[in-house]
């Protein structure tokens, strides 16, 4: 601790190689006192001020010093409150990479567009001084505490879901969500309707609990009435699993009138909806869920991690109290406990409007994102939506859409065939899935989508001569 003129430093860098710019010298202290372990993660800087007083020298010599070092993610500066050391400082970069190849650009996976990253951080840090720790650092129950599934039936009445606290559960994610319902609510050999493009993690969880998924063929407006009757006909079905909103991974929104008719199918064969509302953030005119039409024959899944980020890995399931009850049955065996500080900060989000300015903001992004899309692949058959997370591209009847992953791939852009969505081995289509929230940047999305259109036009020129 140093006393000058009446302030007390808790640390002053040391200027050791006088051949360099003083800012540089700055820096590389800061750098080297991280590693040797002198400043620790949080640990708050001087001001700028005081440092460049203390050394006598001009302010924006430390201010530039204190910039770099930001760029290089050694300290971070928080509005109002300083200069600290970061939590990361010292951690190879490498391992703080979410990319495996920097090369690549990432439009396959339906990230949660990170750019809007910065405004999710600065609401976090408003709202932590309000944190109930009473409940946050104790156990819940499994199904959720009682306050923040209040909060979530009230907030989930803008989607139109009309519920109280009891028929709210609260999960770690949609995924967790699903499992705890098909846990449940089904037995091995059991059947479930579905779309013949469909959630991936669907797929995955029916194979493990040996599960059958009974595959609906579909047109641009969704799944196809008739085949859907025919097979509820057909089939001794147990469920049917949707997404009428925004469906992954065609990203079609089922019509009012097809979800009325869909939900008189549904209770005439006395099936099980199962309705994932994980993109209805997405759609800026909000419809109204299946569930909410036949309320005793369905569940309805909403998850957050999509809206907001990977972090708030908290879903909610709304369903009639004789299937809550064998949800919580289930539960309360597998003691899945959602976490109570994640479900708090959520909760906060809502109750604040916070959670609303940052998918506002996502809106905004993404709805610009799907007009730069448009603009570039307008030669091609892409289905349309506003401000989908994603877009779907079918491909002429004679295209591989595998094929075309590949050449993607070694092109330098993911993006997904259908054959990763697709149920049976009858798909009467072909397609890519197009991420537009993946890139880390609209000036990456466009580079990809250029990409993406050389290889299109590419793979056509090589079919010429068999097409032709």
């Amino acid at each position: 601790m140093i006393n000058y003129y009446g302030n007390e430093i808790t640390w002053v860098p040391r200027l050791e190689e006088p051949d360099k710019p003083i800012y540089i010298l700055i820096a590389q202290s800061i750098e080297k006192d991280i590693k040797d372990g002198k400043l620790k993660s949080g640990f708050k800087l001087p001001p700028q001020r005081i440092i460049a007083n203390y050394l006598g020298i001009n302010h924006s010599t430390v201010t530039r010093a204190y910039k770099l070092c930001q760029e290089r993610g050694l300290i971070k500066g928080v509005i109002g409150k300083g200069t600290f050391v970061s939590s990361t400082a010292g951690v190879p970069v490498n391992l703080l990479s979410d990319y495996k190849d920097n090369n690549i650009i990432e439009m396959g996976m339906a990230l949660p567009l990170y750019e809007v990253n910065k405004l999710i951080e600065t609401n976090i840090s408003e709202i932590f001084n309000s944190f109930d720790y009473d409940i946050t650092l104790k156990y819940s129950s499994p199904e959720g505490h009682i306050k923040h599934r209040y909060i979530a039936s009230k907030w989930l009445e803008q989607y139109k879901i009309n519920s109280t606290p009891d028929d709210i559960i609260i999960t770690s994610g949609s995924q967790n969500a699903l499992a705890v319902i098909l846990i449940s609510l089904f037995n091995k050999g059991d059947r479930i309707i579905v779309d013949e493009f469909t959630y991936t993690g669907l797929k995955s969880l029916a194979k493990l609990l040996g599960i059958i998924l009974i595959p609906v063929k579909g047109d641009h407006f969704g799944i196809d009435i008739e085949e859907l009757k025919k097979t509820c006909k057909r089939e001794n079905a147990k469920g049917v699993y949707l997404i009428p909103d925004c469906h992954n991974p065609t990203s079609i929104t089922l019509s009012e009138e097809k979800r009325r008719i869909i939900g008189e199918i549904i209770t005439k064969y006395n099936l099980l909806l199962i309705e994932d509302g994980t993109f209805s953030f997405s759609l800026e005119k909000k419809l109204k869920p299946m569930s909410s039409l036949i309320p005793n024959n369905s569940i309805y899944i909403h998850g957050t991690s999509k809206a907001l980020n990977p972090t708030f890995r908290i879903s909610y399931i709304v369903s009639s109290p004789n299937h809550t009850k064998q949800l919580q049955h289930c539960l309360h065996n597998l003691t899945w406990m959602p976490s109570p500080f994640t479900s708090e900060l959520v909760s906060l989000l809502q109750t604040t409007s916070k959670y609303n300015e940052i998918v506002d903001a996502k809106l905004k992004i993404l709805k610009e994102r799907n007009e730069l899309l448009d603009t570039i692949l307008n030669e091609y058959n892409v289905l349309p939506s506003n401000t989908s997370l994603f877009r779907y591209l079918i491909l002429p009847n004679e295209w591989s859409d595998t094929a075309i992953e590949r050449l993607c791939l070694e092109s330098g852009i993911q993006v997904f065939s259908s054959k990763r969505f697709s149920i049976g081995a009858d798909a009467h289509h072909n397609a890519i899935r197009i991420s537009v929230s993946a890139p880390r940047s609209s000036d990456e999305l466009k580079k990809g989508l250029q990409i993406l259109k050389d290889v299109l036009t590419s793979y056509e020129y090589r079919l010429e001569p068999i097409l032709y």
